[in-house]
């Protein structure tokens, strides 16, 4: 590490407002004032540490994940999509892509796909006002049943009730 970098850490981890509230405590009850409050004892002293079994991830293989992240909201709706593809196309073997997409971005490869997909349903069928089977097929779904399935999970309510719901409020009295 150099000076600059531990210097620019230790002045990160003080102005942590956690940090300077115990700081003040800590410089209050020292007798000799020219023991300085050090941050990094803070640290040990108080057992914080990053998540159990966390991995480091590479600044290279962070900015590929982003970039599979990026590449993602543009084509969650390409048939061709995998995990291999995504591999192949990123450099990325299938554990760091697993693995380190939960880990930067709190969702899974798949979890963030549905996301996507859900968001453009929801869009589809409130803007352009699909009917649910041609919003299930639009999205590649096999079924209109599997698609509503997916989309009760993620929203804890059928499509047909939000598309029901819409057409009551656009209906002219």
């Amino acid at each position: 590490m150099t000076p600059k970098l531990t210097r620019d850490a230790l002045n990160a981890i003080a102005s942590h407002a956690f940090f300077r509230d115990h700081a003040t405590l800590a410089q209050e009850q020292t007798l000799d004032s020219d023991d300085l409050w050090d941050p990094l004892q803070a640290l040990m002293h108080f057992q914080v540490t990053a998540l159990p079994g966390a991995q480091r991830i590479s600044i290279v293989d962070a900015e590929r994940l982003q970039a599979v992240k990026d590449y993602l909201r543009t084509e969650f709706l390409s048939p061709q999509l995998s995990l291999d593809l995504l591999c192949r196309r990123f450099g990325l073997n299938e554990f760091k892509l697993k693995k380190g997409f939960k880990q930067l971005f709190g969702n899974t490869v798949f979890g963030f796909v549905q996301e996507l997909k859900m968001k453009a349903a929801r869009r589809m069928l409130v803007e352009e006002r699909l009917n649910v089977n041609e919003v299930a097929d639009n999205l590649g779904y096999s079924s209109p049943n599997h698609f509503s399935a997916a989309f009760k999970k993620m929203y804890g309510y059928p499509p047909a009730r939000l598309k029901t719901f819409i057409q009551g409020i656009f209906q002219p009295q």
